[in-house]
């Protein structure tokens, strides 16, 4: 009878956990059973695939034949483009990468710099660089009829798995010239004034027709934008439609009786204003809803009288150095892929700027294909389905995010606007009181939150814990010792082995581990406690965060997990099973390059 009530039991917590995902619309993890429970098994737990039938064999010296003109042709150099050209050097990809403009953007455009974001940029060294280039606010203040009715306090965030708690206001011009010099430094120069007239693919290449000159590559990654050339020739549509609202913005001096230093958004009936601060009193970014004739020009008078109405607040504006008319879309493709193009950034998806998520998710849709094209060219192993198939879940999220976002700040007209107006400081001001909406609130709009589902390439081989990141979600920063962090070990874009022993180790299990860590092939590191004095070859844990923050919960517990270049689980094993890791590891990289890593 008792057997009976557990397996009621674990069947209605396996049903209730499928039905929340599909509700809710977020990964769950795979439990993987013990070694010797069939049962849980076959009820369509994670069990490590077979091993893939081993490629065409490669050696150090065999370099790839130069048939094409490269193997990656990135059409775009706006962030999106760029980050994807700057990722594949890093895996000795060869990158082309053509821009119809004459030169790079001057203009602001895309503002907020993610949390999640700068993690990716100091995995490849540009953080700091980054960081330089822009103003941290440290949360958003709402503000009805000119008053201030509460906002998000993100030191109230409690996120203590990234060290950028904080939004970062880097216009996306600064963004490309970080990138740029980046490229430069890897012997890569974007072709400017060459626009993209047709594309062909075969078998095994694309050919793409810019201006005058035609060239060949293996893949053609599309980062061109909104009105993406490479969409329309990939035959890709782009469904959606455009708000009815229009918008006026300027980066210019704004002189009023408020800060410079706080992210503001204004709410006044139907007009909704933006302040964004970007050079402290020098320069901000403005932006408010415009009412006028679409095909009139406009000046900064016209648009600080509509800012006045918007905050309620006496403002002036001057020394423009940017003007613009916006009008805000909301469309997507139904596949970033079709053959051998791909789609990354506004390409793909384009949506309203509340909350500063567009830039950023261009970003990750680069950091997520980079390294499976670099799998494909240069080891034969495809995973190139698995782009598609990770971010198109993560992009249609996006736009219902911020299309929910939009309809309630800046979608409301007349009694709905009204309503908002009046219960809006009541209900801004109960939120502001209590904690969970302040963490809640960053984790998303950060993009801390997002994971992938389980899959071939997202795996979790044997789980006794469900804390710690599962298998497709981004691996947290934490604190081993007193001069290291988890994210200082995962540094170059690539394939990380992370072993991890909350026992402590003896110096014979030290070397034993050491051994199996390095006959894997891939950068790897040993995290743990040892039994005696420091051993060079150990990053010494003196602190218990490392091994909360991976899910080791018991004094013993040990895990092995396989990270991948983007930032993500690929695999996890709660327990040092390294024949198990070199299994999976034969799923994403082939046998032949990694013994030339390994030699």
């Amino acid at each position: 009878m008792g057997l009976l009530i557990i397996a009621i039991v674990t069947l209605l917590f396996m049903l209730t956990r499928r039905l929340w995902g599909r509700f809710t619309g977020t990964p769950l993890p795979q439990i993987t059973a013990r070694p010797g429970s069939g049962f849980l098994t076959r009820l369509g737990k994670s069990r490590t695939r077979p091993v893939n039938p081993p490629p065409k064999p490669r050696t150090a010296s065999s370099a790839r034949p130069a048939r094409h003109d490269c193997d990656v042709l990135v059409v775009g150099a706006g962030p999106s483009g760029l980050m994807t050209a700057a990722l594949l050097v890093r895996q000795g990809v060869r990158v082309c990468v053509v821009d119809a403009n004459a030169g790079p953007a001057t203009e602001s455009r895309a503002f907020a710099v993610q949390a999640r974001t700068i993690e990716l940029f100091r995995g490849i060294g540009l953080a700091e660089e980054l960081l330089e280039r822009g103003v941290v606010t440290t949360g958003i203040r709402f503000h009805i009829r000119g008053r201030q009715a509460g906002g998000l306090d993100f030191d109230r965030a409690k996120a203590a798995t990234t060290p950028y708690q904080f939004i970062l206001m880097a216009p996306q011009s600064e963004v490309e010239e970080v990138l740029l010099q980046d490229l430069a430094r890897h012997g890569v120069t974007v072709r400017r004034g060459m626009r993209l007239t047709e594309l062909n693919q075969t078998e095994d290449a694309v050919t793409a027709v810019i201006g005058e000159r035609t060239i060949t590559a293996q893949y053609v990654v599309g980062a061109d934008g909104a009105h993406s050339t490479v969409r329309r020739q990939l035959g890709l549509s782009f469904d959606g439609d455009k708000y009815g609202q229009r918008y006026l913005l300027a980066d210019c001096k704004v002189e009023w009786p408020l800060d410079h230093a706080h992210f503001r958004v204004f709410m006044n009936r139907d007009r909704i204003g933006l302040f964004l601060p970007l050079k402290g009193a020098e320069t901000s970014r403005v932006m408010v809803t415009d009412f006028g004739d679409s095909g009139a020009d406009f000046d900064l008078g016209i648009l600080q009288a509509e800012l006045r109405r918007a905050m309620n607040l006496p403002v002036t504006l001057s020394a423009p150095i940017w003007t613009s008319r916006y009008q805000v879309h909301l469309r997507g493709v139904d596949d970033y892929r079709r053959g051998r193009g791909f789609l990354v950034g506004d390409a793909a998806h384009i949506h309203s700027p509340a909350g500063g998520q567009g830039m950023n998710t261009g970003l990750h849709d680069a950091a997520n294909l980079a390294w499976k094209l670099a799998a494909a060219i240069n080891d034969d192993v495809d995973l190139l389905d698995t782009y598609s198939a990770e971010r198109h879940p993560a992009g249609v999220r996006l736009l219902k995010f911020t299309d929910r976002l939009y309809r309630v700040a800046a979608g409301l007209r007349g009694w709905q606007a009204w309503l908002r107006d009046t219960a809006g400081p009541f209900l801004i001001g109960r939120m502001s009181a209590a904690p969970i909406p302040h963490r809640k609130s960053f984790h998303r709009l950060s993009q801390l939150s997002l994971g992938y589902r389980p899959s071939e390439i997202n795996v979790n081989e044997l789980l006794y814990s469900l804390k710690g990141p599962l298998a497709g979600q981004r691996v947290p920063d934490a604190r081993i010792n007193d001069r290291e962090q988890v994210f200082d070990l995962l540094q170059g874009y690539q394939l990380h082995v992370i072993a991890l022993s909350r026992k402590h180790l003896t110096a014979t299990e030290i070397t034993e581990h050491t051994t199996a860590l390095n006959q894997l092939g891939v950068t790897s590191h040993l995290v743990a406690r040892v039994e005696a004095r420091p051993d060079g070859r150990v990053h010494r844990a003196d602190s218990a965060q490392v091994f909360e923050h991976y899910g080791l919960t018991e004094p013993d517990s040990q895990a092995l997990y396989v990270i991948r270049p983007d930032g993500h689980v690929a695999w996890r094993c709660d327990e040092l099973d390294f024949e198990a890791c070199q299994r999976f590891l034969a799923t994403v990289r082939s046998p032949a390059t990694r013994q030339i890593q390994a030699a």
